[in-house]
């Protein structure tokens, strides 16, 4: 049984985002976390009245859920918490191990010409010991319609056994194609990178995938430009050095990236 977590802060976006999940998982048994994350301030540090209120608006959130999705393999739990959300995430960890994490690519508070909001990179960028998939406002899951995974890497480590499971599996339920992705901004792939291509192919064995290398091209731009050329379904990456995706997403090339994209994105951890 699948346990995923999904964090919403009660905005359109998690709707979306939560509508998103049940649907890629419709066939499969899951429990659902939902998780409000409650940040303190000065005024409402752990307050009764807060506390009381935000159970609220969850168990409402919950109970429209069910009314949506009334699928037999599905089950549902709450959790509140007074916190920053990757903290709360990372305590959580350590009690519920979690397959997933869903989450919209931006809140309630969040800037409509921002691809990615706040919340959203500070999960992708510090919790990078679990998976997550984040969905933009207008993305759109059709069911039975074989779909294109683009795989985004530099080939710069190893691939894990658990990265490459993930991607045969997510692979598997998406009913999707891989097309691995370099975008080489000037050098050459080393000696290694070429072995860890090779390697990727010959462990993705009999799934439908290609490689595809682009050259003399910014990343950022690069990635946005092959999504869009072939109208891709998801975007898979994994963990990256340190400040590579406020580069991709929030530096001055992330205006090449459309803030209305409809296609999701998937870390993967680096485990």
């Amino acid at each position: 049984m699948k346990t995923i977590l999904i964090p919403t802060d009660f905005s359109l976006n998690a709707w979306k985002a939560t509508m998103f999940a049940l649907q890629v998982f419709k066939e499969e048994l899951c429990v659902f976390y939902f998780l409000h994350v409650c940040e303190p301030s000065a005024k409402n540090i752990k307050d009764e009245n807060i506390t009381i209120s935000n159970q609220a608006n969850l168990k409402k959130f919950i109970t429209k859920v069910k009314t949506y999705n009334k699928n037999g393999n599905h089950k549902y739990k709450a959790i509140i918490k007074f916190g920053q959300l990757n903290n709360s995430i990372d305590k959580l960890q350590k009690e519920i191990f979690f397959d997933l994490i869903v989450m919209g690519t931006k809140g309630e508070t969040d800037s409509r010409n921002r691809f990615l909001g706040k919340n959203s990179l500070n999960i992708v960028e510090v919790v990078n010991f679990i998976p997550v998939l984040l969905i933009p406002e207008k993305a759109q899951f059709i069911p039975f319609e074989k779909k294109e995974i683009v795989f985004a890497t530099r080939y710069e480590k190893e691939f894990s056994p658990y990265e490459i499971k993930f991607l045969r599996d997510f692979s598997s339920s998406w009913n999707a194609c891989i097309r691995i992705l370099y975008v080489q901004e000037e050098e050459k792939l080393s000696k290694k990178q070429k072995e860890r291509k090779e390697e990727l192919h010959l462990h993705l064995g009999n799934l439908q995938h290609s490689f595809h290398t682009l050259t003399n091209i910014e990343v950022p731009i690069g990635i946005h430009s092959f999504l869009h050329s072939r109208n891709s379904d998801l975007l898979v990456l994994n963990h990256r050095r340190k400040g590579f995706y406020r580069r991709l997403f929030l530096g001055k090339l992330s205006k090449k990236i459309d803030s209305q994209s409809k296609i999701p994105l998937l870390f993967m951890p680096s485990k």
